[in-house]
């Protein structure tokens, strides 16, 4: 039975509780498996192919909620709901709680019109916390909202009977404020600025998340929105402009200086400089010619380019980068489950205790007003709003961060996988180096004018790198339009023909055989560096040694130097000759050298690491490397963009460099920093608070400032990841 995903938008959750009790809705259909997140609104489901979306739909509202397919268009609705109920209920907190505060402002009657004011914030303001709570309770459950809608409720409640049946509603009565709990008199107190006060600042804490979580999506979404709208389409001679969901795969588009390539294809004629930087995060502009890749929403610089389609709508690559960004956001992480688990079972708790503290308060004092208040006041401060918040915020940051920086992590096992990471396995070739040769040593026995005219008649029509690179160095010389006869391909070993009326040969050494003098000695020189070599001959002579290797990128040493720093060893794996794996290792102090992998090899190399109890790391490109990044703790893909969406890597890098491998790393250490120290400060706050509470050191209004700060610093500190700089900025 084929499995497929399924990703829907659950509306109506206001904790991390509902997250769990949605999950549990949805795994009770066979053959279903769900992550919901809080934090993102989302639930990814792995259903089986019998499995209908209304059967899940169906599943979530059944315990309350709200669902539907997920759409690439912003939903703000919820977001400004809540900040209208927290605007308002701000701007009635704010003249209550100076009444309460200053008794020289409560007038006659001033406690009837609190009543008055209070009314619609415990009612409509903490509306959200009602619902939930009684939806939960429906099924036995109870939340987080509960703890507030229950203390919400309770003090408005006492605060009525106290203003319709006892003195306290008496005209002209003043009564100040009390800060703490303490024994009532024969007015009973009134805590109508207790319900305002917790109501406003829970509902500040909800919107300080919900606007973390609208701007952690923002890069994201706008990154999407700038995909152009229509395509220039070619039909025979004629240019159509085309409104771009109607754009087929194998359609001509037409794509000119200064506009956004609309969608993937492969360019068929041009050249140009494309700015890639929505899409990989690199500055510097790449260029691209027939036969190139081209990627939806990047941008043509220069030049003009015509350009089959090779992908539309939902299997482009900016589909798939958002795809993968959404699924990361909506995964949990093992500690999370924890913490769902721990919440679960602390709300019944904190329940017991509050009704314990206010029963013991009672039997101690003989005061209901004391003991309601003592209880209401364990009820807040208890909320493990931040508890639940602590790892999805910092999730949700840290992913968004690494998509607008060209790196997709696909879930939380990435990062949590990235934070042991002991060793790293790296191939050479375009992982370190460039990945295509270039001329980096010379030596001629004739002038440069008589050499290069040589090398570049020969070469122009042979399609290997070492001939790209040979005639990429004669035309830096000025070489062009030189041609050669009789040319003679020898496969592996060289080409021959006549250059100006001389015959001549470019090839190795095995097929030529080793030149004298100096050039046998530069010829040595250069093999014992590792470079690959060609001997140039012209009437029968050597005239030539030419080394070319394939060089590093220029950011690779500090990558690698910074990867030492971080306590990860660098590990060479690599399908080259032995000599050019000793000349990058030797060039970047690498001392854990493999040359002649094989793939089977390399993951081999893997396999013997993991047994020795060593956690590792493979970055690869992907396809040669599939297996050893399969067997890898962690795996980070090198990708060109059309790689992306197709790739199983744990890390998809856009940019295809050390820097961002290591970037990659230390922006999931990162994270996973910030979710410790967010779950330390929640945990700690709960274990120090509700004691002092208890005690009646703690009353209700402090309890929750304490309680919405907790959250605040919650997502305050998740956002600092926003601030994450790459190593190559």
């Amino acid at each position: 039975m084929s499995a497929r995903e399924v990703e829907l938008s659950v509306g109506g959750m206001t904790c991390a509780s509902c997250s769990r009790r949605v999950e549990r809705a949805l795994e009770k259909i066979d053959g279903v498996n769900a992550s919901v997140n809080y934090a993102t609104g989302t639930a990814i489901v792995q259903a089986g192919s019998h499995v209908t979306d209304e059967q899940l739909i169906a599943a979530v509202e059944k315990t309350g909620y709200t669902a539907a397919p997920r759409s690439d268009e912003r939903t703000p609705a919820s977001h400004s709901a809540l900040r209208l109920r927290f605007i308002v209920s701000a701007a009635i907190a704010i003249p209550m709680m100076t009444v309460s505060m200053v008794t020289n402002f409560q007038f006659s009657g001033w406690q009837w019109a609190q009543a008055l004011l209070a009314t619609p914030v415990v009612i409509w303001g903490a509306w959200p916390f009602h619902r939930a709570t009684f939806i939960n309770g429906r099924h036995g459950q109870v939340t987080m909202d509960t703890l507030i809608s229950i203390g919400v409720t309770v003090a408005y409640v006492w605060s009525m009977w106290a203003l319709l049946f006892t003195d306290s509603g008496m005209l002209g009565m003043t009564m100040p404020m009390q800060w703490l709990p303490h024994a009532s008199s024969s007015m009973p107190d009134l805590y109508f600025e207790v319900t305002v006060s917790v109501t406003t600042l829970v509902l500040l804490g909800k919107f300080l998340e919900s606007r973390a979580r609208e701007q952690s999506l923002a890069a994201l979404e706008h990154l999407a929105s700038l995909n152009p709208q229509q395509a220039v389409v070619m039909h025979g001679s004629e240019l159509v402009t085309t409104p771009i969901e109607k754009v087929i795969v194998n359609d001509v588009v037409h794509v000119s200086a200064g506009s956004q390539i609309p969608v993937d294809g492969v360019v068929l004629t041009g050249t140009g400089h494309v700015d890639k930087s929505l899409i990989t995060g690199e500055s510097a502009a790449q260029v691209v010619s027939p036969g190139s890749n081209v990627i939806g929403a990047t941008v043509l610089l220069d030049g003009v380019l015509t350009i089959q389609v090779s992908a539309i709508e939902r299997d482009s690559v900016l589909s798939g980068i958002s795809r993968l960004v959404h699924q990361a956001q909506g995964s949990k992480a093992k500690v999370t489950k924890i913490v769902d688990q721990v919440s679960a079972v602390f709300v019944p708790i904190v329940l017991a205790i509050a009704l314990v503290t206010a029963i013991g308060w009672f039997i101690h004092s003989h005061d209901a007003g004391l003991a309601m208040t003592t209880g209401i006041a364990v009820l807040v401060i208890a909320c493990p709003c931040a508890l639940g918040l602590a790892t999805p915020t910092a999730l949700l940051v840290g992913t968004g961060r690494g998509a607008q920086l060209g790196i997709l992590i696909r879930g939380a096992s990435a990062l949590e996988s990235s934070d042991k990471v002991d060793t790293i396995m790296l191939d050479k070739t375009g992982t370190l180096t460039q990945g295509t040769m270039t001329v980096t040593d010379v030596e001629s026995s004739i002038p440069d004018e008589e050499l290069w005219p040589i090398v570049y008649a020969l070469e122009v029509t042979a399609a290997h790198p070492i001939a790209t690179a040979l005639v990429a160095r004669a035309k830096d010389f000025g070489v062009e339009s030189i041609e050669a006869t009789h040319v003679i391909t020898v496969a592996g070993r060289g080409i021959q023909g006549k250059v100006l009326g001389h015959p001549c040969v470019i090839g190795s050494v095995a097929w030529l055989g080793l030149p004298d003098g100096q050039l046998r000695t530069s010829y040595e020189e250069f093999v014992t560096r590792g470079q690959s070599v060609v001997v140039v001959y012209r009437d029968a002579y050597a005239v030539a040694v030419i080394a070319l290797s394939d060089a590093l990128r220029d950011t690779t040493a500090n990558a690698v130097n910074q990867l030492r720093r971080m306590g990860i060893t660098p590990v060479i794996v690599s399908g080259d000759h032995e000599a050019a794996v000793l000349a990058v290792g030797s060039a970047l102090g690498i001392t854990e050298l493999h040359s002649g992998c094989t793939p089977q090899g390399k993951l081999e190399l893997v396999a013997d690491a993991q047994q020795a109890g060593r956690v590792v790391a493979m970055v690869g490109d992907g396809v040669n490397d599939a297996a050893a990044l399969a067997k890898a703790h962690l795996s980070l893909a090198m990708a060109s963009g059309t790689d992306v969406a197709a790739s199983a890597a744990d890390i998809v890098l856009m940019r295809s460099t050390m820097a961002a491998a290591v970037d990659a790393i230390s922006l999931s250490r990162a994270t996973m920093r910030t979710i410790r120290l967010n779950l330390f400060w929640a945990f700690a706050y709960n274990v120090a608070a509700i004691p002092l509470a208890m005690s009646g050191r703690l009353g209700p209004i402090v309890a929750s400032a304490a309680m919405a700060f907790s959250s605040v610093f919650v997502v305050t500190n998740s956002l600092r990841l926003r601030s994450f700089t790459s190593l190559e900025s």
